[in-house]
């Protein structure tokens, strides 16, 4: 096992504990920086160099204090921002739920050490429009425009809008789209329009979007990192039996035996719901699988590959025609959530086609290069990588 995965682990468990971590004198720490940036953890790793003086380099040990810093800094100038904004919503009496990385922060031991790309929060369908015309008069500039998730982007400030959290099935075992539906049902009103998930919810939330981020490419160690920060927070003060029964209810509960397996091997933190017994090499696998691609699994991992992945005839099949045909044509079911006009209309989908089709014309670079991947990628990985995913509960 490379012990630079094992060390970085052993950092974030240390962090999140409050405890001094051991230190260890074989360290390749520029491999240690290059795994701490592909996983967003990069703020912390500087403040347990500087904290615990763990690096013999002085000048390793200056880098690592001023990504502290600069992590902590720029926390700052955000968490002022977005406090503006929702200042701003208020006036406008836009409803708005705060959630994922903006709320979880405050679970962590240094909040300001809890990096984000970007601060998402979701709002009521019918509030589109006024928050559309909100963000153009505050002079953010559009990123996307991809129903139901709206970005905007204004020097740091970066901020994904949702009326919908679930545009995905993770698995064909539920409907998670509709299970999501319903989450204004689940939301409690904390300041004026500002909500947030109940917290049994969230949690449900949390680990269903890393099953997404793993049907879609990856996910990385932050994100456990969060399911063990959030269960500390909240030990025994929410209802369990809850969350148990919704994660059965949505096929979801062998893959959070593997996840609250990963968390209590790498973080120390003993999952509150009993947990069926994972074998050890499955979470061998499921570590490097983990810790090899970075936050969002895109690292070292080609995305025609994972297209290849979530398409086959049997599990050791790779169609790479089917695949490549699916992802110039796909289904209307697949882009209905995008294209809204199909919904009841699904002999439109040619007319969606020329539509994303010219829609998407800046990433056409991009897709003709995941074209040539899926046409040549290597297919004992594509294999691998299904294996991994049956073997997680997915």
């Amino acid at each position: 096992m490379n012990k630079e995965y094992l060390y970085l682990l052993h950092l974030l468990k240390s962090f999140i504990h409050e405890e001094p971590p051991c230190a260890q004198d074989d360290i390749d720490w520029k491999k240690m920086n290059q795994l701490a940036e592909i996983h967003s953890v990069e703020g912390i790793l500087g403040y347990m160099v500087k904290q615990y003086k763990l690096s013999p380099s002085p000048e390793f040990t200056g880098i690592m204090r001023k990504k502290c810093f600069c992590s902590i800094g720029l926390y700052n100038k955000r968490s002022i921002q977005m406090q503006q904004l929702i200042q701003k919503m208020q006036e406008e009496h836009i409803d708005h739920i705060l959630f994922k990385g903006y709320v979880l922060k405050d679970y962590y031991p240094i909040p300001e050490l809890r990096s984000y790309g970007d601060i998402d929060f979701v709002i009521r369908p019918e509030d589109r429009e006024k928050s559309h015309q909100l963000m153009l008069r505050e002079e953010f500039r559009i990123k996307t425009d991809w129903e139901p998730v709206y970005s905007y982007y204004k020097f740091t400030e970066y901020y994904e809008i949702h009326t919908d959290v679930m545009e995905v099935d993770v698995s064909e075992k539920a409907d998670y789209r509709e299970y999501f539906q319903h989450m204004w049902e689940h939301a409690v009103q904390v300041d004026g329009c500002t909500w947030q998930f109940t917290p049994e919810y969230h949690f449900i939330y949390l680990l269903t979007h890393i099953a997404k981020h793993i049907y879609g490419s990856g996910a990385g160690a932050r994100m456990y990192l969060d399911l063990a920060v959030f269960i500390l927070h909240f030990g025994k003060g929410i209802d369990w039996d809850f969350v148990s029964q919704e994660l059965h209810k949505i096929e979801l509960y062998d893959f959070y035996c593997v996840a609250l397996t990963a968390v209590k091997e790498w973080f120390a933190v003993d999952s509150p719901i009993e947990l069926k017994p994972i074998a050890k090499e499955v979470m061998d696998e499921f570590l490097v699988y983990t810790l090899e691609a970075g936050v969002f699994g895109y690292v070292n991992r080609e995305r025609g590959v994972n297209a290849l992945k979530k398409n086959a005839e049997d599990e050791e099949s790779v169609s790479r025609v089917s695949t490549l045909l699916h992802r110039i044509f796909p289904s209307a079911s697949d882009i209905e959530k995008r294209y809204t006009y199909l919904k009841g209309r699904h002999w439109l989908l040619p007319v969606a086609w020329v539509h994303r089709f010219f829609r998407t014309k800046e990433t056409w670079g991009s897709h003709a290069h995941e074209a040539k991947v899926i046409m040549s990628a290597d297919s004992e990985e594509v294999v691998r990588l299904r294996k991994i995913y049956k073997d997680i509960g997915l």
